[in-house]
């Protein structure tokens, strides 16, 4: 692994790992009230838009974390439509 990748999964590790207390509060709460819906599905978008461009490029950190990021910030998406 290069430098480069290294940068890539600590940024990618520390993106997932802020989407994690909210993902974990909504699931066990199932509130998600105070969400915005707009900010995650933008967010969910921007998400796939990354994916897609990482898929391009063939670049693994951006992958991998960005699959995990959509994975999570999907989750927190479905309890926020399915809760309100």
């Amino acid at each position: 692994m290069n430098y480069v990748d290294l940068l890539g999964y600590v940024a990618g590790i520390l993106v997932v790992s802020s989407l994690l207390p909210q993902t974990i509060k909504s699931w066990k709460t199932k509130s998600t009230k105070d969400l915005s819906l707009l900010r995650y599905i933008i967010y969910v978008i921007g998400i796939i838009l990354w994916l897609t461009y990482g898929i391009i490029i063939k670049n693994g950190p951006m992958l991998l974390m960005n699959s995990i990021a959509l994975i999570l910030a999907s989750s927190i998406l479905y309890l926020k439509i399915r809760h309100g």
